[in-house]
């Protein structure tokens, strides 16, 4: 009998053992014994504005149904993939997004044949254009649970994390560049590099092999959720942490360079884009941090210096400049006198998308999505804070975000 472990699935995410292929299978064998329904399947996914594909693939079922499940995947359509698999980590079923596409209803019957009732897909970006899901048929439609929303955003971290290991790390060696430090499993370090070798840097990543090592143990998997909110998803916001054994199967642990790489419009530095891709993808502050293993203030103050950068008055219009669908991603790249400029043009709310909002909902709208707080939109409606509050409340539930980052990256997905 298979044992619930979520710490096993972190675990199976930063393994740099064997092909795409068995990583692939492996991961899914680890979040088998903790997902609910029948017929899991695992796939690795890349996407551009224009493209998407997906790599490897594991399905657990009978062959008619690892047939299914592939044909499935090769005729998304470019709306559900959008909102399934380019904006953001999501945890949900295709019951919950056929409101926001009713036609898709009907294509989930005719693929599905009666077969099963809803499906539930757990989605994990790796921050650069990429990402894993795994999903697995339900018996009836239906919603994630508390502790799937709880749970699986966190997971999501560390496998996003292991599909960029995999593509910067795929023969881990102890002389492999991208490899900057070397502990044993106590702590003791072996070797330094690079940004390592500053004694803050051994220090931050020596607390942090061991605390992982003790997370690790029988009685740290006791406490999943203390478990996970310990083991971010990068020390510092560059290392990822992996087992390596020599040819004698002596066990080092690596600390590897795996933060997230992007091009840089108007000097952004590598963790300002960091920081605003994942804003694009509607995180918040919070999530942000823990993703890239970097403080709460410093995703504040990398989020500021990229508005002001980029001329941009908050962090919403921020959000919606990076949404998967937003001006970045629609952005040309022109020469002119010899300097490389980013051009473009794009409407900043698309209005199906709020079509059922009131009128006076659209109106404090366009004030949040201008970086207005709640106090100035009061302010300039003649209304009380109280009155603002509820309407943006009812905003986010009809809109189905949380928060203002997430709304102005919804916004900018296709409706």
């Amino acid at each position: 009998m298979k044992v619930k472990d979520w710490i096993s699935v972190i675990e199976a995410g930063y393994s740099l053992e064997g092909s795409h292929d068995s990583w692939v299978n492996e991961v899914l064998d680890a979040a088998s014994p903790i997902i609910r329904g029948w017929w899991p399947n695992c796939f690795v996914f890349h996407y551009s504005p224009e493209t998407f594909h997906v790599e490897e693939i594991a399905v657990r079922g009978p062959a008619f149904i690892i047939k299914k499940a592939t044909k499935s995947l090769e005729t998304l359509s470019p709306k559900l993939i959008d909102v399934l698999l380019r904006s953001g980590n999501f945890v949900g079923t295709a019951s919950s997004v056929f409101h926001k596409l009713p036609e898709q209803q009907d294509v989930f019957r005719r693929v599905t044949r009666g077969l099963i009732g809803d499906n539930l897909a757990f989605v994990a970006q790796s921050g650069s254009g990429g990402g894993i899901c795994i999903s697995m048929g339900l018996f009836k439609p239906t919603s994630a649970t508390a502790l799937e929303r709880k749970r699986w955003p966190l997971i999501a971290s560390h496998l996003g994390a292991g599909v960029r290991l995999r593509a910067v790390a795929e023969s881990l060696t102890l002389d492999t560049e991208s490899v900057e430090a070397i502990f044993d499993p106590g702590g003791k370090l072996r070797d330094a590099r690079e940004d390592a070798r500053e004694s803050s840097a051994r220090d931050l990543l020596r607390d942090a092999v061991k605390r992982i090592d003790r997370i690790r143990t029988r009685e740290g998997r006791k406490d999943p959720d203390a478990a996970m909110t310990a083991w971010e998803g990068l020390v510092h916001g560059r290392w990822s942490l992996v087992d390596h054994f020599d040819t004698d199967q002596r066990r080092f642990v690596v600390a590897i360079k795996n933060d997230p790489l992007f091009p840089d419009p108007r000097g952004l530095t590598t963790r300002e884009r960091q920081i605003a891709e994942f804003a694009g993808m509607g995180q918040s502050s919070k999530e942000i941090s823990y993703t890239l293993g970097v403080s709460h203030s410093a995703v504040t103050n990398c989020t500021a210096s990229a508005q002001i950068k980029l001329g941009l008055a908050s962090r919403a219009e921020l959000a919606a400049f990076f949404a998967q669908s937003g001006l970045r991603a629609k952005l040309a790249e022109v020469s002119l006198v010899g300097e490389d400029l980013l051009v473009g043009a794009y409407p900043l709310i698309d209005e199906r998308h709020v079509d059922m909002l009131t009128e006076a909902e659209r109106a404090v709208l366009a004030h949040l999505v201008a970086g207005s707080t709640n106090d100035d939109i009061a302010q300039r409606r003649n209304t009380s804070d109280r009155t603002v509050a509820n309407q943006v409340q009812s905003i986010f539930r009809k809109l189905e975000v949380s928060s203002r980052s997430e709304l102005a990256s919804r916004l900018q997905s296709v409706a």
